[in-house]
C-alpha cells in the first residue's frame, strides 16, 4: 500500500471558481471534519461557514479581514472559519493545550475530504484575528485558528503571474531527514 492519493495529489491550489457549492457537499465537509480525532472526544473544533451566495453582508466583511496577499482567496465560493477555545479540550503540563492540535486534525479530515470531492481546501493564516473575532461574533477566550478557502478549480489566468507560476511547480517538501527522528532528536531517520 502507498501514501493515499488524497494526501498524495493534496496541493494547496489557488486558482477557484466562484460557483456555488451544493450543500450536500458542504455538509459532507462539516462532517468529516467532526469525525477527527480528539483529546477524550472532546470535539473542541468551532466552524463558521460564510457562503459567497447568500444575501447576507457576512462574506464580504469576512473577506475584508484577509491580508492583500490573499485577495486571489476572494473568488472562493465559500470561507469557513476554524475557531476553539483552550477550555473545550486537555489541558495538560507545559502549555500543551489540545484544543490547537485537534482542531489541525479536524481542518486536514476536511482538507483529505475537499480533495476527494475535487474542491480545493486551501488554508489561509493571513488575516486581522480581532477583526474576525468581532465579525464573527466569538467571544473573547475563542480563537479563530484558520480560515479555510474552499472551491471548485478555477482559471489560472485570472491569478497574478507569480502565483500562476506557483500553482505549476513542482511541490516542494522537507527531506525526511529534516523532519524525522530515530529514538532522539539528534538521530535522523535515515
Amino acid at each position: 500500500m502507498g501514501i493515499l492519493p488524497e494526501l498524495q495529489e493534496r496541493r494547496s491550489y489557488r486558482a477557484i471558481s466562484p460557483e456555488p457549492i451544493e450543500k450536500d457537499v458542504l455538509t459532507r465537509l462539516l462532517v468529516a471534519a467532526t469525525l477527527a480525532p480528539s483529546c477524550f472526544n472532546n470535539q473542541p473544533w468551532r466552524m463558521i461557514v460564510i457562503e459567497k451566495a447568500q444575501d447576507t453582508p457576512h462574506y464580504q466583511l469576512v473577506a475584508a479581514t484577509l491580508n492583500q496577499g490573499n485577495a486571489w482567496a476572494l473568488e472562493a465560493p465559500v470561507l469557513v472559519t476554524f475557531a476553539t477555545a483552550a477550555h473545550l479540550d486537555c489541558r495538560l503540563d507545559e502549555g500543551r493545550d489540545y484544543a490547537y492540535f485537534d482542531v489541525g486534525q479536524a481542518v486536514m479530515a476536511m482538507q483529505i475530504q475537499a480533495q476527494a470531492e475535487e474542491l480545493i481546501a486551501h488554508i489561509l493564516a493571513g488575516y486581522s484575528a480581532s477583526k474576525l473575532r468581532r465579525i464573527l461574533k466569538l467571544p473573547q477566550e475563542y480563537v479563530p485558528l484558520c480560515v479555510l478557502a474552499v472551491g471548485w478549480p478555477g482559471d489560472e489566468a485570472k491569478l497574478p503571474e507569480n502565483l500562476r507560476v506557483a500553482e505549476n511547480s513542482l511541490r516542494s517538501r522537507k527531506n525526511l531527514n529534516e523532519v524525522a527522528f530515530s529514538g532522539a532528536f539528534d538521530t535522523p531517520w535515515f
